[in-house]
């Protein structure tokens, strides 16, 4: 099991990721927006101590809707087994923008600005989101990896965290599983990449997903 924190510059997080998480996907916002993204990017990124904790584990696709992960019987639905075929082990983590990160965004919020408070949040998504690109670049081992999958998306049930946070240590990173399956910090992420000798990675095909509420969906 790895588990790393790590520091960026401001420069670092892309602005044009910020736009995306805030909902521009592929416009560009106003002049006056631009530069509160900079700006609040500039004050809390420093601020911040992204953390994450990784381990890979036999795993197995059991059906067209169920996997096993370390002996746990998970159920990702069609969506994302129809990904898996090849699989034969998976790299489970979860990640945070960290505590650091959520009291700089909480003493920004004391202002009552709610644009600033909106990017503030989007900010953190991109941190969160960062910690999963790390551990992508981190991993070394064998095999094709594919793209990372998460609790609550493509109608994965949500409520499985807790079976996915059992196989870590307590508070991982110092994240907190709520009874309802909220993490917290809020801006934290779970879930896994696949992994296989034969396993081909393919793209989110976002099209035939019928979650709305995803920040990332792209409408066909």
């Amino acid at each position: 099991m790895i588990e790393r924190a790590f520091q960026i510059s401001p420069e670092e997080l892309p602005e044009k990721e910020v736009w995306f998480a805030m909902g521009y996907r592929d416009s560009v916002p106003d002049q006056r927006i631009r530069d509160m993204v900079r700006d609040i990017r500039n004050e809390l990124v420093p601020k911040a101590t992204p953390r994450y904790i990784y381990q890979v584990v036999e795993a197995e696709r059991l059906s067209s809707r169920q996997v096993r992960f370390a002996g746990k019987t998970f159920n990702p639905e069609g969506i994302i087994c129809s990904y898996l075929k090849g699989m034969t082990h998976a790299l489970l983590f979860i990640g945070t923008a960290g505590w650091e990160y959520e009291k700089a965004k909480e003493e920004l919020k004391e202002s009552e600005d709610i644009v600033a408070d909106f990017i503030a949040d989007s900010i953190g998504t991109v941190l969160a989101e960062m910690t999963v690109s790390r551990i992508e670049q981190d991993y070394d081992g064998p095999g094709t990896i594919s793209m990372p999958y998460s609790p609550g998306y493509c109608n994965w049930d949500i409520r499985e965290q807790h079976l996915l946070f059992s196989l870590f240590p307590e508070k991982p990173c110092g994240v907190i599983l709520s009874e309802s399956s909220l993490m917290m910090p809020e801006k934290s992420v779970s879930g896994f990449f696949a992994l296989g000798e034969t396993l081909q990675r393919q793209p989110y095909h976002c099209q035939i997903c019928k979650n709305n509420k995803c920040y990332k969906r792209r409408n066909a």
